[in-house]
């Protein structure tokens, strides 16, 4: 005698939603399985759509500090280290090249008041006064050089314009070239609306970071 169990479906409605959406995809890719251009524009629609999306995938962070993450970014992006007090939300910022000629942090906070009010005459140094900050800086030559090159990925494959920067990115001084021939093209916002969205992303990451850190006082100043 045969004995038949009903065993009941693992998958969820989501899962299954999941399978036939992943069906249809792929139904239509074998429907144009034998034209060239079409499966190219599904490639750069992917490549555009859909993989750099990936890269700028939102970052859950608490509402209160969604404000500052522009004004953040806004300072590393003009070469300026950041400092930000997680507590009372104030940015303080100054120009990368001083920091290596004074150490905020080194001396005694009076003494370096002082010597920065002689020198340069700055007499509110707001991150001296500070129990915790965290410190963003603004991205180094490896970092910019990943920005550049992942923008010259998203643009088009028939944009000429990828094919330029690809090779100025491969060949002697790339950040000069890169910047003369984004200057000249029409994608020179689209570069500077890219790189900042990037920069904000970078700068929200790192602040979930160290957010989860403080939990051991990882950021306190000593």
């Amino acid at each position: 005698m045969n004995i038949t169990v009903k065993v009941p479906s693992l998958q969820t409605n989501t899962e299954i939603n999941m399978s036939n959406t992943l069906d249809q995809i792929l139904a239509i890719i074998r429907s144009v399985m034998d034209d060239k251009q079409k499966l190219n524009r599904i490639l750069e629609f992917l490549e555009e759509e859909i993989f750099i999306e990936e890269k700028f995938k939102e970052i859950e962070i608490p509402e209160k500090f969604k404000p500052c993450i522009a004004e953040i970014a806004g300072s590393i992006d003009a070469g300026l280290v950041c400092f930000f007090n997680p507590e009372t939300l104030a940015i303080d910022a100054y120009p990368r090249d001083l920091l290596h000629e004074v150490d905020l942090f080194e001396d005694d906070p009076e003494e370096v008041k002082k010597n920065l009010s002689e020198l340069y005459g700055w007499d509110d140094v707001k991150v001296l006064d500070w129990l915790i900050f965290i410190e963003f800086t603004p991205p180094d030559s490896h970092e910019s050089f990943r920005i550049m090159e992942a923008f010259a990925e998203r643009l088009k494959n028939a944009d000429k314009l990828k094919n330029k920067l690809i090779d100025a990115l491969n060949n002697h001084k790339p950040f000069a070239n890169f910047k003369n021939i984004i200057d000249n093209s029409d994608h020179r916002q689209d570069w500077f609306d890219f790189k900042f969205r990037w920069l904000e992303n970078s700068v929200a990451a790192q602040l979930m970071e160290e957010l989860d850190n403080s939990q051991c006082g990882a950021f306190e100043k000593i």
